[in-house]
């Protein structure tokens, strides 16, 4: 995990050990099961220095899913060609997700325990203000030119979320290999479930 942040500490060695050990914990412990006590003795700081940096474990637990989700749009679009087609931008955007996940499984696993847990509350201004242009353009293009249904962007971003988050699932738990084809297959039914 490449941790930063627009906070002032963001560069702190301890506040990375403190990350990335909650990290660690949380993806395989879930957030309950980890203690602030086992934080610390897993960062090899005493507890008292998480404190310094978080008011507690849910801003930890936020901060965490703040940076992880960051770096995962980063992921996204890398490579990413606004003059391209938006069907081939799609097949881009969604390619470099699937791959994220499956090169960051633990980052994987936090986020969806995140994402379906009580600690859930709306990061969008902290997480998407470095791709915020991209993702308007990108759905704006689509709503302009009748390609994507009228549905809001969070609705549609849902449908390709979801297949697309179960499959990498599927993957990093061994329970299935998707080849390129299959891939494919996948995208496509993801464009279908968007697409006028």
């Amino acid at each position: 995990m490449n941790v930063h942040s627009e906070n002032p500490s963001a560069g702190d060695p301890k506040r990375r050990r403190i990350l990335e050990a909650a990290l660690g914990l949380f993806s395989d412990e879930g957030f309950h099961g980890a203690s602030m006590a086992s934080l610390a003795k897993s960062a090899g700081i005493p507890v008292g220095t998480i404190y310094r940096h978080f008011a507690g474990k849910e801003e930890l637990i936020h901060a965490l899913y703040v940076e992880i989700k960051r770096e995962r749009l980063a992921a996204m679009f890398a490579g990413y060609d606004p003059a391209l087609p938006l069907r081939a931008r799609f097949d881009r955007l969604w390619r470099n997700t699937f791959a994220y996940c499956l090169s960051h499984p633990r980052e994987f696993c936090f986020a969806e325990q995140y994402a379906f847990s009580p600690f859930l509350r709306d990061a969008g201004k902290s997480i998407q203000g470095e791709f915020k242009a991209e993702l308007t353009s990108f759905f704006g293009e689509g709503y302009r030119d009748g390609v994507f249904k009228s549905l809001p962007p969070d609705i549609l971003s849902s449908l390709i979320s979801g297949p697309l988050n179960a499959l990498a699932a599927r993957a990093i738990a061994g329970a299935t290999k998707p080849g390129d084809a299959r891939l494919q297959d996948v995208i496509d039914a993801c464009w279908d479930a968007i697409a006028v």
